[in-house]
C-alpha cells in the first residue's frame, strides 16, 4: 500500500509525516528568510518584553507566543515567528480529525492537506500574526462543538469552553464563535433545546473567565482595545462603498485559492436543498455567516481580505468534501497543484527578499526590508552625536527600533497625543514623550524633508542641530527614508 493511500485510510503516522515535514520546511524557510521584522510584528515583539493581560490593540495572546519561543530560541527573526508555522501545523491536524468525523478518513486526510496549502495559510505561515492562534482556537472550538453535538458531554463542553476563551485572548473575532453556535442551534429544529443545556452554559462561563484578566486590563486602561476595535470598523455614514465590497470579495480568491473560494460559493448557493448533508450545513453554518459580516463591513467601510479568516477553517473541510467527489477530480488536482506551487514559491522567496524584483511590481517584499539596516545607521548616528533618547512620532518606527536597537542603551518615546486626544496606539499610552527623560536626543521623522510638529516648544523641545536624512536601500529600486531632527530639552 502506498504512502498516500495509507493516508487517506486515516494512518495517523503519514498524516503526522506530511505535516511534520511541510512545517520543517517552513521553519527552515523563516531561518534562511532575508527579510526584517514588520512594523506590526516587531510590535508585538516588544510587547512580549512587558508581558501583561492586554495590549493597546489585541488581547494579549501573540505577546505570550512571542515571548514563549523568544525565551527558548533568542530575538532573531524567525524565533519570533516560530509559533506561526508551529501552530497552523496543529491546525491541520485538527482540521483533519474534524474532516474524519464529518465525512470519513480520506475527507479528514485531505483536510489536513488542504489547510496546509490554503494561499493565506502559506503566507501566514512566514508571519507572525493574531490570525494564527485565533484559527487554532476556531478550529479547536469546532471541533469540540461537533463531539459535544454527537453526545460527548462534559468534556467536549469543557473543551468548547476553553477553545473559545483562549481565542478570545488571541483576536476578539473569536466573539463570533459563540453567536454563531447560537444562530445554529436556534435554527436546527433537532437542537433547539440544548440552547438551555447546563453544558453549554458552563462553556460560556469558561470562555468568559479566561477574558476576565483581559477585561479587567481593559477596564483599567479605559477599554482602550474595545475603542481601537470599534475605530476600526471606521463606519462614517450610509454611503455603500460597492468597490470596497468588490475588493474584498476578489480577495477571498487569493486567499482561500480560486477553487476552494468557488466552491465555498456554489455550496453557499444549495444552502437550503433538502438533501444537504447535516456535516455540510454545520461547516457553512461557521462559515458564511463570517464572510457575511465582513462583506457587509466592507459595504459600509473597509475591511481587509484577512478579517474573514475565521470563515477558512469550516470552509476548507467542507470544499475539501466536496471536491473529492470523482465528478470534480480535475478540480481537486487542479486546486492542490495550485495551492503547491504557491506554498513552494512562499518558502523560496523570502530567502531572496532583498534582491527580488518582478516586472511591473518592482520587490513585493519591500515592506520587510530595509528596517534592519535603516535602525542600526540610526544607532550608529545617535552613539556619534551623544543622543541618549531616540522620540518618534509614528508607531512603525518606534516598534522597528526597539527591536533592531535593542540592547544599545537607548531610551525610546513618541510624541504625546496633541489636542487633548487620547493615545492612538499602544506607545502613545506607555511611552509618550516626557521633558523628564534624559536628553539629549533625536526626534525621527518618516521620509525625505519631512515637516517638524509646529509645537515642539510647547512638548518642551528645541531644535538643536540640522536636520539629517538617513536612507538604506529596501529592495533593488526603493529606499527607505528617514529624517532625524538633533533635539534638546
Amino acid at each position: 500500500m502506498t504512502l498516500l493511500a495509507r493516508g487517506e485510510r486515516g494512518d495517523p503516522a503519514v498524516l503526522l509525516a506530511v505535516v511534520g515535514a511541510v512545517t520543517a520546511l517552513r521553519v527552515a524557510a523563516l531561518m534562511a528568510a532575508q527579510t526584517d521584522l514588520f512594523f506590526d510584528e516587531a510590535q508585538y515583539w516588544s510587547w512580549a518584553q512587558d508581558p501583561a493581560f492586554g495590549y493597546y490593540s489585541k488581547p494579549p495572546l501573540i505577546a505570550w507566543l512571542i515571548a514563549a519561543t523568544t525565551a527558548v530560541f533568542g530575538d532573531a527573526e524567525w524565533a519570533v515567528r516560530l509559533s506561526a508555522p508551529l501552530l497552523h501545523g496543529v491546525t491541520a491536524l485538527v482540521l483533519g480529525r474534524l474532516g474524519g468525523r464529518l465525512y470519513g478518513a480520506r475527507a479528514g486526510f485531505w483536510s489536513t492537506i488542504g489547510y496546509l496549502l490554503v494561499p493565506a495559510v502559506s503566507f501566514s505561515s512566514l508571519l507572525i500574526t493574531t490570525d494564527v492562534p485565533l484559527l487554532l482556537a476556531w478550529a479547536l472550538a469546532l471541533l469540540a462543538l461537533h463531539r459535544w453535538l454527537d453526545g460527548g458531554g462534559w468534556g467536549p463542553a469543557v473543551a468548547l469552553g476553553v477553545a473559545v476563551g483562549v481565542g478570545l485572548n488571541a483576536k476578539y473575532a473569536m466573539a463570533l464563535f459563540p453567536a454563531l453556535t447560537v444562530l445554529f442551534l436556534g435554527a436546527t429544529p433537532g437542537l433547539r433545546q440544548r440552547l438551555a443545556s447546563p453544558q453549554l452554559l458552563a462553556a460560556l462561563g469558561i470562555a468568559l473567565l479566561l477574558i476576565l484578566p483581559n477585561l479587567a486590563w481593559n477596564a483599567a486602561h479605559g477599554f482602550v482595545t474595545f475603542s481601537h476595535t470599534r475605530d476600526n470598523a471606521s463606519w462614517s455614514g450610509p454611503t455603500l462603498q460597492i468597490g470596497s465590497l468588490l475588493d474584498f470579495l476578489g480577495a477571498q480568491f487569493g486567499v482561500l485559492g480560486p477553487v476552494m473560494f468557488a466552491g465555498l460559493l456554489a455550496a453557499a448557493a444549495g444552502l437550503w436543498r433538502s438533501d444537504r448533508r447535516a456535516a455540510d450545513r454545520f461547516l457553512l453554518a461557521f462559515s458564511l455567516p463570517v464572510l457575511g459580516v465582513f462583506m457587509i463591513q466592507a459595504l459600509l467601510s473597509r475591511a481587509n481580505a484577512n478579517w474573514g479568516a475565521t470563515a477558512y477553517p469550516a470552509a476548507v473541510v467542507l470544499v475539501t468534501a466536496l471536491l473529492l467527489d470523482p465528478r470534480r477530480r480535475a478540480l481537486f488536482r487542479l486546486s492542490n497543484w495550485l495551492h503547491a506551487a504557491v506554498a513552494l514559491v512562499l518558502v523560496v522567496a523570502p530567502a531572496l527578499a532583498r534582491d527580488l524584483r518582478l516586472p511591473g511590481l518592482g520587490n513585493p517584499m519591500e515592506r520587510v526590508t530595509g528596517w534592519s539596516a535603516a535602525m542600526t545607521d540610526l544607532g550608529a548616528l545617535a552613539a556619534g552625536r551623544g543622543a541618549t533618547t531616540l522620540i518618534f512620532v509614528r508607531r512603525a518606527d518606534i516598534a522597528e527600533a526597539l527591536y533592531y536597537l535593542r540592547g544599545s542603551g537607548l531610551g525610546f518615546a513618541v510624541l504625546p497625543p496633541q489636542d487633548g486626544a487620547g493615545p492612538k496606539d499602544h506607545y502613545e499610552l506607555t511611552r509618550a514623550f516626557s521633558p523628564a527623560r534624559v536628553g539629549p536626543g533625536l526626534l525621527v521623522l518618516p521620509g525625505e524633508a519631512a515637516v517638524p510638529p509646529a509645537d515642539l516648544a510647547a512638548l518642551g523641545l528645541r531644535l538643536a542641530g540640522e536636520p539629517l536624512r538617513l536612507a538604506v536601500p529596501r529592495g533593488v529600486a526603493r529606499s527607505r527614508v528617514l529624517t532625524v531632527l538633533p533635539v534638546a530639552w
